[in-house]
C-alpha cells in the first residue's frame, strides 16, 4: 500500500513515503531518515484512522463507481473483458454512487437477493464474484480494511449436468472450427477435448510452454493452484507447429491486443450454430474428454488425473459411464467362476 523510495539531494539522502488515492494523484511525506519513513508507512497500513487523515481510500468522496474505474483500468487483464464489464455494470446502478465507508455486506446481499429473482444461482455467484474481486483489489492495493463479500455465501449450484458431443456432433464441430475467421479456433477445440483442460488453462498457454519433444504442455497455474502437465497428440503438436514461428508469446493471443488472450465468444457461437448443435457450452469439451476416457475403459483416478481434479468426488460424476467397460471387466474376471473354461483339449 505505502512505499519508500529513496531520494538523493544535495545534502543528502532523504525517504519519501507515498501511497495513491483512488480520486486523485499519489500522496506523499519526505523523512530524515529511513526508520522515521518506515515507522510512518507502517502505521498507515496498520491504522486505518491515520489512513483516513492522510486522504486514505475510505474517505466519503470515494464511491463503489470510483474503485471500479479504477479496477478495470489498472488491475483487470481476464478474457473476457466484456463479460466482466457487464456484471459490473450491475453493480454501478446497484449501489455504485454509495462511498465505500458505507458500503456494507447487506447491501450486497440485497443486491444479490434481487438477481436471485431473474437469474439462476450459477449466474449470481458469477455476479458476487466480480465485485469481490474488486473489493479484494482495494484491501490489497489501497488498505480498505474489510471485503464485505467476503462473509458472503455462495448460492448452491446444481454441477451434476453432463453434456458431451456425440461422434457425429464432434465431427461436425471440428469441420465448423476449421472454417472459422479465427484460424486458432480448431486448435483450441482440439486441444480442450484431448487434454480435458480448462478454459483458462489454455488461453495462458505460451509458446514456451509447449515441450515438442516430450508432447507435453506445462500448466502453470491451475484451478485448484497446483502446476500441471497435459499430454498431447500428435495431431494438436501438428496443429501448433503451424503457429509456432508467430512472435506473440501467447498461444492463443488477442488478434487486437496480443499480449492478451483470445476472447473468441461470436466465433465459438457461429461455429456451434453451422454444426447445428445445441444446448453445449465451452465446458462441456471438458465433459467431452472424460466421456471418451470413461467410454473407452480408462478409471476415475486416471480422469481425475487427466482433468486435474484434487478430489475424486468430482469425478464421480462419470463413474455411469464406465458401465459397458466395467461390465466387460466383471464378465472377463468373474464370468466363469461356476463353470470355469478349460484350457485344456478334451
Amino acid at each position: 500500500m505505502a512505499a519508500i523510495q529513496k531520494i538523493i539531494r544535495k545534502k543528502g539522502f532523504v525517504y519519501r513515503v507515498q501511497i495513491r488515492r483512488l480520486n486523485s494523484k499519489i500522496i506523499s511525506k519526505t523523512f530524515a531518515t529511513k526508520k522515521l519513513a518506515q515507522q510512518f508507512a507502517s502505521r498507515l497500513e496498520s491504522d486505518r484512522q491515520s489512513l483516513l487523515a492522510f486522504g486514505g481510500l475510505t474517505s466519503t468522496s470515494v464511491t463503489l463507481k470510483v474503485l471500479i474505474e479504477r479496477y478495470l483500468k489498472d488491475e483487470y487483464s481476464g478474457i473476457h473483458p466484456k463479460e466482466q464489464q457487464s456484471k459490473l455494470k450491475f453493480w454501478l446502478s446497484a449501489i455504485g454512487d454509495k462511498p465505500l465507508s458505507e458500503v456494507v455486506t447487506t447491501d450486497i446481499s440485497l443486491s444479490l437477493d434481487g438477481l436471485s429473482k431473474n437469474f439462476s444461482n450459477a449466474t449470481v455467484n458469477r455476479y458476487k464474484a466480480a465485485i469481490s474481486v474488486v473489493f479484494s483489489y482495494a484491501c490489497r492495493q489501497y488498505g480498505l480494511p474489510i471485503n464485505p463479500v467476503k462473509n458472503i455465501r455462495s448460492k448452491p449450484e446444481n454441477n451434476e449436468r453432463i453434456r458431451f458431443l456425440s461422434d457425429d456432433e464432434r465431427a461436425r464441430l471440428f469441420k465448423a472450427c476449421k472454417a472459422s475467421q479465427w484460424s486458432k479456433l480448431h486448435l483450441l477445440v482440439l486441444m480442450a477435448i484431448t487434454t480435458g483442460a480448462r478454459k483458462s488453462e489454455l488461453l495462458n498457454l505460451t509458446f514456451s510452454d509447449i515441450d515438442f519433444e516430450r508432447q507435453t504442455a506445462y500448466v502453470q497455474t491451475s484451478k485448484n493452484g497446483q502446476p500441471r502437465v497435459l499430454p498431447l497428440t500428435n495431431e494438436v503438436l501438428a496443429e501448433l507447429n503451424k503457429f509456432k514461428s508467430q512472435e506473440a508469446s501467447l498461444i492463443f493471443n488477442s488478434e487486437l491486443k496480443p499480449d492478451r488472450p483470445m476472447c473468441f465468444t461470436k466465433q465459438w457461437k457461429k461455429a456451434l450454430v453451422q454444426a447445428e448443435i445445441k444446448d453445449f457450452r465451452y465446458h462441456d469439451l471438458r465433459h467431452s474428454c472424460a466421456s471418451l476416457l470413461a467410454q473407452s475403459g480408462a478409471s476415475l483416478l486416471e480422469i481425475a488425473e487427466i482433468l486435474g481434479h484434487k478430489q475424486i468426488q468430482v469425478t464421480k460424476r462419470y463413474s455411469h459411464l464406465c458401465i459397458d467397460h466395467k461390465t466387460r471387466l466383471i464378465n472377463k474376471v468373474m464370468g466363469s467362476l461356476v463353470n470355469p473354461v478349460s484350457n485344456v483339449a478334451q
